[in-house]
């Protein structure tokens, strides 16, 4: 194994943070450009929702930060 334990574990991690960056992106984006709260309040959920699944998964593996 040249990628050494859980690689394939922090590639998955690194994958969910980038989606949950921008998620939070996009929401950015929907406040500066939209002016619409609702889209906002649910990128908002949304992207609490992708941050929270990154999170788990790197404390179910036990992954520093």
């Amino acid at each position: 194994m040249s990628g050494g334990p859980l690689s394939k574990q922090r590639s998955e991690a690194a994958k969910k943070g980038g989606i949950a960056l921008g998620g939070w992106g996009v929401t950015l984006l929907a406040l500066l450009f939209s002016h619409s709260a609702f889209l906002v309040i649910v990128g908002i959920g949304i992207s609490v929702w992708l941050t929270w699944s990154w999170f788990s998964y790197r404390a179910k593996w036990g992954m520093r930060f």
